[in-house]
């Protein structure tokens, strides 16, 4: 695309005095937005009669008569503002009527021609070709779904005063600007403005820190309408809906700076970033003093510099950038920021998931001693996907030492008041505890597949994340375990069973799944009176103790589990010595009244207690 010249009109507002939108009427140029007049082939300047830019202003006389026509002289130019938007239709779309005294052919010696080319904005210019006398312009295949502008460029070789502009029409009339097809930033995402300070160090004046100077369409003069960064400053801009990648140019960003200054001569620059959900993002280039520059979300890449694929953005950062030894005392001046192809409402997300659905890379990790994990436990990641089974069976995927594996939901995983996900692990005869079978794994959650966010570390029983924990996300779409290589100590590492979205899963209780897990706490426990148990007072009100007397050495953990199977805290966690009695404490004030177990466990057995809590 060619540079624009500054100080050219935008797009004009969509109100309906604003358009002539009647096509059987026509559609002409409306106003002149800059003209550059060349000289005569000879050297002189062109004739007053001709020298009014007015005259090349609404319906063309075609009739090649003097006086009403304006000259370009030789190289000039002139830009004109439609009266509305012209879209793409079948065949050529807009005429250009010059005036030659010979007659409108081609191939004569006195043939007069001009560069053309249109734009939706005022900045952002398309080349469509040389006409030659009158001609018309076809805006078939252009990667903006309109045109507002027109600008002609002499290139007669022959001599004289140049291309001669009569008018131009557009054939099939203008119409009003589809609110999808211009989009410029419309608010400044919340605690987003953190100015730097000036040059000298101080607070950037009040008249250059309201934010909102920057939304809208973009002023391009030298008035106070922008937004200072301030050295080392930043703001983030959101859109009314999401800007599509589509081929070429997609944004572009506006810097003010007074008296047409350049990045040369007074330096100001700012780092230009996207996102899609506000929380991850990605550069795709800079912008510069006084600059309409256009940038490509195609050109998006991570802080490693790495490619990043985005197929639409809701929002964009700007960090300043600007050299510390620049003389310029505020820094980056944001005037506007305008989406080239328009704005385009999202599609609402899917929530009515339950579980993972698809494996998007399962790295297989080795035992803890670096041997191979048996094939029954590797070869069928797919296990994972679905309901989870909950059982002993080799129904899941043993991530190993070093391993781990992504998934993807077919739809969002809202992120809700409290957990979000649960993750089923598989613990052969170990129906609960962490501490006495230690599989742990770390969760990393992600909206695009491309940034994950550690959310959290989980274990057999305590085994829910919130996405919260992760970032400010409104929903995820992507999970990664990976296996906590320096918690685990089991021989294979965490055995991934299922995943659960806890909020929109309603054919799945977790509840239920939980209580029936606790249901097994039962399972190969020894006879409390070999361990002299005993728990006390009970029911218990305040204070809750339980002693034991070890009938071996060894490792012992207790922990507390509520009637629905959940961990509700730890009170011993220790070697014991055989013979010896020990005791521990459990101060139940902040519990709900009902039923209670503690559940001793060593490396070889499990003991259940029942006790209740009393208010």
């Amino acid at each position: 695309m060619i540079a624009g010249i500054c100080g050219m009109a935008m797009i004009i507002p969509s109100n309906a005095s604003a358009f002539q939108d009647d096509a059987q009427d026509g559609c002409y140029a409306t106003t002149v937005v800059a003209t550059n007049q060349g000289l005569q082939s000879n050297g002189n300047a062109v004739a007053a009669d001709r020298s009014d830019a007015s005259k090349a202003l609404m319906a063309p006389d075609k009739s090649n008569a003097a006086g009403g026509f304006y000259s370009l002289g030789m190289n000039g130019s002139i830009t004109l503002q439609f009266g509305g938007a012209i879209y793409n239709s079948e065949g050529d779309d807009i005429m250009v009527y010059e005036t030659s005294f010979s007659g409108d052919s081609c191939g004569g010696s006195d043939d007069e021609s001009a560069m053309i080319e249109v734009s939706q904005d005022g900045y952002n210019w398309i080349s469509l070709g040389t006409i030659c006398r009158d001609g018309g312009v076809d805006l078939e295949g252009l990667t903006i779904p309109f045109v507002t502008q027109i600008r002609i460029t002499d290139e007669t070789t022959s001599g004289g005063d140049g291309y001669d502009v009569d008018g131009v029409e557009a054939i099939y009339g203008c119409d009003q600007v589809n609110d999808n097809d211009v989009c410029y930033g419309s608010f400044v995402v919340a605690d987003s403005y953190m100015p730097g300070p000036t040059k000298n160090g101080s607070p950037i004046a009040a008249e250059r820190t309201n934010p909102a100077n920057a939304l809208g369409m973009p002023e391009n003069d030298d008035t106070i309408n922008f937004v200072s960064l301030g050295y080392g400053g930043q703001i983030t801009i959101g859109f009314d809906g999401i800007v599509l990648n589509q081929d070429g140019d997609d944004l572009a960003v506006l810097e003010t700076t007074f008296n047409n200054a350049t990045f040369d001569s007074y330096p100001e620059s700012a780092a230009v970033y996207v996102s899609q959900n506000g929380v991850d993002f990605y550069l795709i280039g800079e912008d510069l003093t006084n600059v309409f520059a256009t940038l490509d979300i195609s050109n998006a890449v991570d802080s490693e510099g790495n490619p990043v694929s985005l197929g639409y953005i809701s929002s964009v950062k700007l960090v300043d950038t600007t050299p510390a030894e620049s003389q310029s005392q505020d820094a980056f001046d944001l005037d506007g920021i305008i989406a080239l192809s328009g704005c385009t409402v999202p599609e609402d997300p899917n929530f009515d998931v339950c579980y993972a659905a698809e494996v998007l890379e399962y790295i297989e990790g080795t035992k803890k001693n670096g041997g191979v994990v048996d094939n029954i436990r590797t070869a069928t990641p797919e296990n994972v996907l679905g309901e989870p089974e909950g059982t002993d069976e080799y129904v899941f995927t043993t991530l190993g030492y070093g391993g781990s594996i992504t998934l993807a939901f077919d739809g969002a995983i809202f992120n809700g008041a409290g957990p979000d996900l649960a993750f089923i692990e598989t613990s052969f005869n170990k129906p609960l505890g962490c501490e006495t079978y230690p599989e742990y794994a770390d969760i990393y959650v992600s909206f695009d597949d491309i940034t994950y966010h550690f959310a959290g570390t989980i274990c057999k029983s305590n085994n829910t994340i919130d996405i919260s924990d992760a970032g400010d996300f409104a929903y995820i779409n992507y999970v990664k375990v990976v296996n906590n290589d320096e918690m685990s100590t089991t021989e294979d590492g965490y055995d991934l069973d299922g995943v659960v979205a806890i909020g929109s899963c309603q054919e799945f209780n977790l509840e239920a799944f939980m209580n029936a897990q606790a249901g097994l706490l039962n399972v190969n426990a020894s006879d409390a009176s070999q361990w002299g148990v005993v728990t006390y007072p009970n029911p218990a009100s305040g204070i809750s103790n339980i002693e034991f007397v070890a009938p071996e050495s060894g490792k012992v953990v207790i922990d507390v589990y509520d009637i629905n199977g959940r961990n509700v805290g730890q009170v011993f966690n220790a070697e014991t010595f055989t013979g010896q009695r020990y005791k521990a404490s459990l101060n139940v004030n902040s519990l709900n009244t009902g039923l209670y177990f503690y559940k001793i466990t060593t490396q070889s057995n499990t003991i259940s207690e029942k006790f209740i809590i009393t208010q």
